[in-house]
């Protein structure tokens, strides 16, 4: 075969690059068109979260009206009651706050949900726009794999235009933070008027007191028949007080009794039931208690000082009793059998007997020569078995002296066991 002419060679190049030049133009007109699409499809998508969004921000906006109307003590159960369904809410419409309120103390004991409506909505909607921009990205990349080698750039190119033409969906945030407040129509505080008529009812629980024959002594007792009432009362008007309640008794005493008689009382001074401020005068009987019973040493009564302090939420004061009462427990566990020896003895031992009682001496270890540079053998009769006890076992870990095995009482019948108990005491070893 020859070769081509000169001529023929520039005709078929021309040709080639002709064809394509052709091919480029094709791919730059289809990626025009696929812009197009993909710009119809960012305004469809927008579209349709923008009517998401506002269904998600009228549902929030109707659960907000219903909780304002009944209050935030009744969030838990209207978010236990909507649950994670909007359509739920319209079971409130045209209902009053007390309407509200009465249904929804049907579900005040239903387990709370982990999740909020306002902060499942929240979700849904981040759900939702992830879903819709996914959608939008596949629109996008619609015309990728349709190029040649010689188109290959343009494509490229094109796909880094339209990404950056058509962007991500504007989306917008609903807004989470959210207060009921006290709830519509409720009383938060009394008038003088109700003091004083919630008052007389508190003293129509008294009578005029009457002597054997029958004649008023001119004293008011509580009227046995209300005696339960009277001392709920006494003791929660008490707690107000307590706790930082600036009023007076009178005053305490008509917002229990209000609390009790109206369900929906939500008065801003029964937080002092559960809550004592700075000022509250039981911060300074709860130190001077916790100081008597660290005089007295007394474990039990400090224990409870914290815990009463832990229902009044006060924790810092709980943090402060707590480790102080762990201080004292490790200074007691280190004390010397000296010091218990003189506390024992300055303190003297109510149930310590007479030591001429014959069963006086029965389960008290028997005096130890070797420590009566500690305890004598006077001050040892003065002390009770008990106390000797816990002498001669401090003496024996302060002076390394291991204590042999106590006689085992397995096997053996009551009246010998209670034998070798006795030795075993007689011995130190029980």
């Amino acid at each position: 075969m020859g070769l081509l002419s000169s001529r023929t060679f520039r005709q078929i190049a021309t040709g080639a690059l002709s064809g394509i030049e052709e091919k480029r133009k094709d791919m730059r007109d289809r990626i025009d068109t696929y812009r197009e699409r993909a710009v119809n499809k960012k305004n469809e998508i927008q579209k349709k979260y923008n009517e998401y969004f506002d269904e998600e921000k009228a549902n929030i906006n109707a659960f907000k009206t219903i909780a304002t109307a009944a209050g935030e003590d009744y969030l838990p159960a209207l978010n236990s009651f909507v649950g994670t369904d909007p359509s739920r809410l319209s079971v409130f419409d045209r209902m009053s706050p007390d309407d509200i309120r009465t249904e929804l103390d049907k579900y005040k004991d239903v387990a709370p949900t982990d999740t909020g409506f306002i902060q499942a909505r929240e979700e849904k909607l981040k759900l939702k726009e992830a879903e819709l921009n996914q959608n939008l990205q596949d629109q996008v990349g619609l015309f990728k794999g349709t190029s040649s080698l010689f188109t290959r750039d343009i494509e490229r190119r094109g796909e880094k235009d339209i990404k950056t033409e058509v962007g991500t969906l504007e989306s917008q945030r609903l807004r989470g933070d959210f207060t009921a407040g006290a709830g519509l129509g409720l009383k938060t505080s009394l008038k003088l008027s109700e003091v004083q008529n919630n008052y007389q009812i508190y003293d129509n629980y008294y009578m005029d007191e009457l002597n054997k024959i029958g004649e008023k002594t001119g004293n008011r007792v509580v009227n046995p028949q209300f005696q339960a009432n009277v001392s709920q009362i006494d003791e929660q008007a008490q707690r107000l007080l307590d706790n930082g309640f600036g009023g007076t008794q009178i005053e305490a005493i008509a917002e229990i009794i209000e609390m009790m008689n109206n369900p929906s009382y939500r008065g801003t001074n029964l937080q002092f039931l559960n809550q004592a401020n700075d000022a509250a005068p039981i911060l300074e009987k709860a130190e001077d208690a916790f100081n008597i019973a660290l005089e007295e040493r007394n474990i039990s009564k400090m224990e409870s000082v914290i815990k009463d302090l832990e229902t009044r939420n006060r924790p810092d004061e709980v943090k402060i009793y707590t480790d102080r009462l762990e201080q004292f427990k490790k200074d007691e566990a280190n004390l010397s059998a000296e010091t218990i020896k003189e506390r024992a003895l300055a303190e003297g031992e109510p149930d310590v007997k007479d030591a001429k009682t014959i069963d006086f001496q029965a389960d008290k270890p028997g005096f130890r020569q070797e420590y009566k540079d500690i305890l004598p053998f006077g001050e040892y009769m003065d002390l009770s078995e008990d106390k000797v006890k816990e002498i001669y076992n401090k003496l024996d870990r302060e002076r390394g002296v291991e204590k042999s095995k106590a006689l085992s009482t397995a096997g053996l019948s009551e009246s010998d066991a209670a034998i070798v108990d006795k030795i075993n005491t007689a011995l130190g070893l029980s």
